[in-house]
């Protein structure tokens, strides 16, 4: 064959393999997509929180969260739950889902005072009518305001309520402002702290779960709490009386995520948590805590605690002894350069269009 032929017929060899080869790589799969049959893939998620195993909200929420997630999901989804302290405490709970030592937590917002000024607001005394009402408060203000919503911005807010009611649990017989006059009453938040030194009390903060031994040893004389407590934490054993019709005041709770364990989710995945949280989450807190008002004094009757009813017109007279707090906190977050009078008038709103 000449030369030139033979030129002609490699170069034409070479670009049908060349082409051959284009061909091929155009239909090859992509070897980042899974193969066929590849297993789904599997999370977990590592929650931590400083209260009991035994609180309802561990048993009634959480727990239960945890079934449905792994059901829901196909078995792939696990969330391991650390009660007591265990893996966070209640002043680092934040800091720890922050910065991914944990993946989830909850917590009481006045464990750590000056971290939620704006959340303060909702337990500013005298306020609200029932749990439900104040939860629903607190929830819609997360939704509708951005400044509400950056006090929170290092995570992922899965979960806002409110406690039963406040009423005074103690060691001593308590139905008018005066008896506190000398005694240590344990709080969890700013505004119960300057609403007990109003009503003449020393306030004591600490965590709930300390308050038993604090009680028994006489560190303290009383607690400012909800009700559900006496049940939670067996305060029937260590307290004498409790004042029932205050409803001087809510504590604030929430759960949150951490915001990279978040996004790490798929679509698909952060659907069904969402789902599975948020106003239900409120809801079904809201009926823990109703519920738990009522059984805590049950328990504390049959325990023999003293319950010291308080009229409306006397309390009255104890939320007389109040009426600065409010302008003390807007005071507080305004020094902030935070919107503290819009913020208040967000909560009104909120709270006269709530229907039950």
């Amino acid at each position: 064959m000449p030369k030139k032929g033979m030129n002609i017929a490699l170069i034409a060899v070479l670009v049908i393999t060349i082409l051959a080869m284009i061909i091929s790589g155009c239909g090859a799969k992509k070897t980042s997509e899974p193969a066929a049959g590849s297993e789904p893939q599997k999370v977990e998620i590592v929650m931590g929180h400083p209260f009991a195993a035994q609180h309802p909200i561990s048993q009634q929420i959480l727990i239960p969260l945890a079934e449905e997630l792994k059901e829901k999901s196909g078995g792939r989804i696990t969330l391991t739950i650390h009660a007591g302290g265990a893996v966070t405490s209640a002043t680092t709970v934040r800091e720890d889902v922050a910065n991914g030592a944990i993946d989830m937590g909850w917590t009481l917002q006045g464990y750590t005072p000056g971290k939620y000024p704006l959340t303060d607001v909702i337990e500013l005394p005298f306020q609200f009518d029932s749990t439900l009402q104040a939860s629903y408060v607190l929830w819609e203000l997360f939704q509708q305001s951005q400044d509400f919503q950056r006090e929170y911005g290092d995570v992922k807010v899965l979960g806002l309520w409110v406690t039963d009611p406040g009423e005074l649990l103690t060691k001593k017989p308590v139905k008018k402002p005066e008896d506190l006059a000398g005694m240590r009453i344990r709080f969890s938040g700013p505004a119960q702290e300057s609403m007990i030194k109003k009503f003449g009390g020393t306030p004591v903060g600490m965590a709930m779960p300390e308050v038993y031994d604090a009680l028994q040893r006489g560190v303290i004389d009383g607690v400012a709490n909800g009700p559900s407590v006496i049940q939670s934490y067996k305060l029937n054993e260590v307290i004498k009386y409790t004042t029932r019709g205050l409803n001087s005041f809510y504590s604030a709770q929430v759960i949150f995520m951490n915001k990279n364990k978040w996004d790490s989710l798929s679509p698909e995945d952060q659907k069904l948590l969402a789902s599975l949280t948020g106003e239900v989450i409120y809801r079904k807190a809201t009926d823990i805590y109703s519920a738990g008002y009522q059984k805590g004094l049950d328990l504390a009757k049959e325990s023999n605690v003293v319950i010291n009813d308080i009229t409306p017109e006397e309390r009255e007279e104890w939320k007389a002894k109040t009426k600065d707090i409010v302008d003390e906190w807007l005071k507080r977050v305004n020094e902030k350069g935070l919107p503290g009078q819009q913020i208040l008038d967000l909560v009104h709103k909120l709270a006269k269009e709530y229907k039950p």
